[in-house]
């Protein structure tokens, strides 16, 4: 029997979490069919894009990590590992009236990355063309403030190599760009 509880996703979920909604849909789509059904989360398109709506993104121009707490925080059992992903140029924030606990046995880990790992496919990397237009998956201008800052530690403006020469990084000349100390942007 299908579930019947209604789930909301919005910009603040993760992609974890609205993948995980995503699966859920499947599974419950799959209980009403007599046969076979699947369907994959990398496949769905929303406003005409592969990635629909991460909320790890800012206007489809900066992708960014997490890199901070704002809040009391355990790592504990049964999940017991923690990561978070970072660079070597980053630093990992706790505010001052705030606790991490990391329990026995348990693990708190972070992970110098230089390239944004949420991708599914390598469509999501581009804005390949599709049946009408082309996907708005990636874009490479500023054209609204923007910011790493709290704990958005970790930001990347994802341009394939291949293209990096003929496609540069623009700042609109009316909006600023904003990276924290602690905070680091790769392009």
């Amino acid at each position: 029997m299908p579930a019947t509880t209604k789930k909301q996703v919005d910009q603040s979920h993760t992609i974890e979490y609205q993948r995980t909604v995503i699966n859920d849909m499947a599974g419950d789509l799959h209980s009403i069919f007599t046969g076979t059904a699947a369907i994959n989360a990398a496949t769905i398109q929303l406003s005409g894009a592969d990635i629909g709506n991460i909320s790890d993104v800012d206007s489809q121009t900066i992708f960014f990590y997490y890199g901070g707490f704002s809040a009391d925080t355990s790592v504990s059992s049964p999940a017991k590992l923690s990561e978070i992903y970072g660079h070597e140029d980053s630093m990992i924030d706790i505010e001052d009236t705030f606790t991490v606990t990391v329990d026995d046995s348990c693990s708190l880990v972070v992970t110098d990355k230089t390239s944004y790992e949420f991708f599914s496919n390598s469509t999501e990397q581009t804005n390949i063309q599709k049946l009408v237009g082309f996907a708005d998956n990636i874009r490479t201008s500023i054209v609204k403030d923007m910011a790493l800052d709290g704990t958005k530690r970790v930001g990347f403006i994802p341009v394939n190599s291949d293209f990096i020469d003929d496609v540069p990084v623009d700042i609109d000349d009316t909006f600023t760009l904003t990276v924290d100390d602690g905070a680091v942007l790769i392009v």
